[in-house]
């Protein structure tokens, strides 16, 4: 398995790929945390490939499955349990020397997080229905959104888990604290996706490099990705802020309150020219060009209203 290619050049991001690295070889719990979209999936398969597990790379969400089954999914099932249930084996089994990066750990049950602690420190599983105890040798990749000390204080993850598990703690820091990283994941993606499409990549203009280095990106890698891909299906070259979707304004919310204040299209103009000239610091030269005008028809625009 080669994992997905890592983007970027910014100091914090260097450090967590070069920690990463470190501890790559060794066979310790890593605890990976960091917002949504912001790549922990795709650290936790760095850390398989360039360290010397043997065995599959098996990623697992405890949302995945109902209540009822996650000990059966987690553990695995012994021959006999019930009626016409086959013997299978659990997670920590199928992964055999390989890794199990897990994340959604809070959503268990108090009890399942105690058997999960056996298991982290006995290195063995139990199936549902009993059996001999099966020896396991996979890595766990424990991810979390939220700080664990956070969730520990909630009542949501057991204090002895988390400290069993927070061996090796890695950061993983926002898009938003890498604006320098923006341009190269923007051109990364957007060649991912022409290249899928089969289309000749367009240039991005500085007007769209200003858009995309501003924005907070909540969803950080993965909201930066779709947004190229919306670009490289439909837009222009080369491509212009006027190509991204409303969304990414937040233009759905926006355009809801100018219908319900019943705004007249002049009134909708004015505003809209006043959020691009918020956006790029009131710089009247780049708002002209990101509204497709001259910088003196902005001017005489912007003295009208003064009047």
């Amino acid at each position: 398995m080669t994992p997905p290619r890592t983007v970027g050049r910014d100091p914090a991001f260097r450090a967590v790929m070069q920690l990463a690295r470190r501890v790559a070889r060794e066979s310790s719990p890593v605890l990976l945390v960091g917002p949504t979209g912001c790549g922990k999936s795709h650290l936790a398969q760095w850390i398989h490939h360039w360290g010397p597990r043997r065995g599959p790379f098996l990623e697992w969400h405890t949302g995945a499955a109902p209540e009822t089954l996650l000990e059966a999914e987690l553990f695995g099932v012994h021959s006999g349990t019930a009626t016409d249930v086959a013997e299978r084996p659990g997670l920590f089994e199928r992964a055999g020397q390989g890794t199990l990066c897990m994340g959604g750990m809070e959503a268990l049950p108090s009890h399942q997080q105690a058997a999960l602690l056996r298991v982290l420190e006995t290195r063995q599983v139990e199936r549902v229905g009993g059996g001999r105890p099966i020896q396991v040798l996979a890595r766990l990749c424990a991810t979390f959104l939220d700080s664990p000390e956070l969730l520990v204080q909630r009542g949501a993850l057991r204090p002895d888990l988390l400290y069993r598990l927070d061996v090796i703690r890695i950061e993983i820091p926002p898009l938003a604290q890498r604006p320098e990283d923006v341009p190269i994941l923007a051109d990364f993606f957007l060649g991912q996706c022409c290249r899928r499409i089969h289309r000749e990549k367009p240039r991005m203009s500085q007007e769209l490099m200003d858009a995309l280095k501003s924005h907070a990106w909540p969803g950080n890698c993965r909201e930066l990705a779709h947004r190229m891909e919306h670009l490289a299906l439909v837009g222009a070259d080369p491509l212009t802020p006027a190509d991204l979707p409303p969304a990414f304004w937040g233009g759905g919310e926006r355009l809801e309150t100018a219908i319900r204040q019943r705004l007249t299209l002049s009134e909708l103009r004015d505003a809209y020219m006043h959020e691009v000239l918020a956006r790029v610091g009131g710089n009247r030269t780049q708002a002209a060009k990101w509204l497709g005008i001259s910088r003196k028809a902005l001017w005489s625009h912007l003295r009208g209203e003064a009047r």
